[in-house]
Parts: structure tokens; sequence; C-alpha cells
């Protein structure tokens, strides 16, 4: 028996390299991939600019500050925008936030593309390492969560992944010690309200209230900053022609191409073939879980407060019907506190490490050859989560 144990820690223990190794793999390739460029500078996998994720960031900027925001509800007129703003062409783009995101757009949109994509990139990785480091982590899991697949991922889109896991992780953590400055930083994600959807929930249960109004004053502030610098037609296209689309995305038969990189449960039901409202109906019950089990985690006493931030982050995620995979952040975090605290004496944990470790990266594949299954892997990650504090 003790033979056994050994060699199913030695064998767990190497699946973990195995999958270390396979994400530095896959981030090498992807990143090869997206920066490699035809003549005309667009990637040659996908005939678009390398940036193109962050292009819209960039662009809805550029199409503020010179008031020409109707473009941004207009799909034909956004994309001979980018046309003229960067090069032909930006295939499949439409603006797809809110007005309160230009406010993080115009300040980039003073820089050409190419810096205002690197600052953005560094400067939101940044951000949540800042964010980890409040938590507690130290230097070895800040450089861990640096190098990950998750954080490579983010760059390749350019994307909001670790703005957003910022915000949360670092809201979560300091709501019990600096609660105007946790509800400012959950405030923030008015620019992706879903992002937040169980931030109110988290901060009720702890009766952290301070923060919780903090939290609505500051997406309150920054709504109504972008009602004066951008209008209410702003608002209007938002809720008449950008909402409207995004839920068709959401809703299309599988896999549009919006929904490739998909990770939430009704992706998931729809690509097993529920119609859309059976879809809803079990993202509904995905939602109500997590909604529960964020409720308990709050209201319990915590040892742990980085752990429960990281998994409240990623039941957030699973919480959402509208995610991808590179905002796997909390994932990624969450699985890298539980292998550093108890990994080394648990084979499982380790394998679960090493699936978590690829997984932002290896969701892609999943969903474009098999099924969208991040939802699985994300609840066996909140199940040692529970375990894991529970035990404290």
């Amino acid at each position: 028996m003790r033979v056994e144990r050994r060699v199913w820690r030695w064998g767990a223990l190497g699946f973990a390299i195995g999958c270390v190794v396979i994400g530095a793999v896959l981030s090498a390739l992807s990143l090869h991939d997206m920066w490699a460029v035809d003549e005309r500078g667009l990637t040659r996998s996908a005939g678009k600019e390398p940036t193109h994720d962050f292009t819209n960031l960039w662009i809805g900027g550029r199409l503020a500050l010179a008031g020409r925001l109707d473009a941004l509800f207009d799909v034909e007129a956004y994309r001979r925008a980018i046309d003229e703003m960067v090069r032909p062409f930006l295939a499949g783009s439409e603006w797809s936030y809110p007005p309160t995101m230009l406010l993080l757009g115009v300040p980039f949109a003073l820089l050409a593309l190419y810096p205002a994509f690197a600052l953005w990139s560094a400067g939101t990785l940044v951000m949540f390492l800042t964010a980890a480091r409040a938590c507690g982590a130290g230097l070895a899991i800040l450089s861990a969560i640096a190098l990950s697949p998750a954080a490579v991922n983010n760059f390749l889109f350019g994307q909001n992944g670790a703005f957003t896991a910022a915000c949360l992780v670092g809201g979560y953590a300091l709501a019990p010690r600096h609660p105007v400055l946790a509800g400012a930083l959950i405030g923030l994600l008015v620019v992706k309200p879903h992002a937040a959807l169980l931030a109110p929930i988290c901060l009720a249960a702890a009766g952290a209230w301070r923060a919780f109004f903090a939290a609505g004053l500051c997406a309150l502030a920054l709504a109504a900053a972008s009602l004066v610098f951008f209008g209410v037609e702003a608002w209007r296209g938002f809720f008449s022609v950008t909402t409207p689309m995004m839920v068709a995305y959401m809703e299309a038969p599988p896999l549009h191409p919006y929904q490739r990189n998909g990770v939430s449960t009704f992706l998931l039901a729809r690509t097993l073939g529920a119609d859309v409202a059976l879809a809803y109906a079990l993202q509904g019950a995905a939602t109500a879980a997590a909604a529960v089990m964020a409720w308990r985690l709050w209201r319990a006493p915590c040892a742990d407060p980085a752990l429960r931030a990281a998994a409240s982050a990623l039941l957030g995620v699973v919480a959402a019907p509208y995610g991808y995979a590179y905002e796997l952040f909390a994932l990624t975090f969450a699985a890298i506190l539980l292998v550093a605290r108890d990994g080394a004496r648990s084979p499982a944990l380790l394998v679960l490490f090493g699936v978590a470790w690829v997984w932002p990266l290896l969701s892609l594949f999943s969903t474009a050859l098999f099924y969208p299954i991040t939802p699985l892997v994300a609840a066996a990650v909140l199940f040692a989560c529970w375990r894991a504090l529970r035990a404290q």
C-alpha cells in the first residue's frame, strides 16, 4: 500500500510537471501564431491585426475623441473606421461594451496602437499581480502567475481578463481591511458588469457594507461620467444595438465564431443539444449554485482570505452566461494557491493543478474540437477550494 501511494504521488507530480511543459509549449506556439504576420501586417492564421481584441478598446477611444460615437453602433461604419485608423481589415469586429468602457479606452487612444497595446497588457498584468500580492502571495506565486498560460492567453487577445480578475480578487481580499478601496475596485467593473455578478452577494454575506456601498457609488460615478462625456445616445445605442447583437451571438447555434473561446454552462448546454430555453435554465441552475456557494463562503469565518478571494472570483465566471477563456485568471490563481498549500502531500491536487494550469489555453481546443467543458474544470477547482476552506 505504501509503495502504491508513492507511485501515485510521483505519477501525479509527473503529470503536473508535464502539464506545465505542455502549457509552455502551447504558449510559445500561440504567441508565434498570433504574431506571425503576412506582408499586410495581418496574422497568417486569422487575417487580423495581432492586437485585434485590444484594437476594439483603442478604436472606441479614438472614435470618442473624434466625436464619432455613432459609428460604435453601426457595424459597417465601425469596420470602416478600423480600416481608416489601423489597416484593412479586422474581420468580424464589433463594439461590444457599455459606454463606461470608453473611460478606459480614451486614455489609451491617446497613444499609438502598439504602445497602447503593450501598456495595456503589461499594466493589467501588473494590476493582477498587485492584487495577488495584496492577498499575501509571495514571489514564487507571483512569478508562476506571470508565466502562466492564463497570462499568455490574456496577452494574445489584448483582452481585459487580467483587469477584471484584479478588480475582483483585489476587492475581495481588501474588503475586511480597506473597504472603501475594495469597493472602488469592484465598482470599476461597471465597465463589464456581468463580471461582478456575485460581488454584491459576497459583500452582503460578509456584512461588508462599507465596501458594498463604496462599490455602488463608484459604479454610479463612472456611469454618470460616461453620460457627461459621451451622452445619453451612447447608452441608448448600447441597449438598442450592442446588447441585442451580443445576446444574438451568445444564443446562436454552436459554434458561432464568437463562441469558440467560450467557457459558460450556457454554451456547454447548447453544444450538447439543448435549445435556448433549456440552456438558460441550466445556466440559471449553475448561477444559483454559485451564488449559494459564494454566500456560504462569505458567511463563515475564513483563515485563508486569498483562497476565498480566488474562489469567489472563479464563482463569478461560473455564474455568468457570457464568458471567455481569457477570464480564467482566477482558475489559475486558485489552483496555484491550492498546490502551494497542500499539493506536495496531495496527488489529487497535483493533478488538478496540472489541468487548471494548462486549461486557459487548452480550453480553446476543447471547445473547438470537443465540448466547452470549462465549467466542469472550474467546478473541480471550486470543490477543492471549498474543502480546503471548510477544513480550516
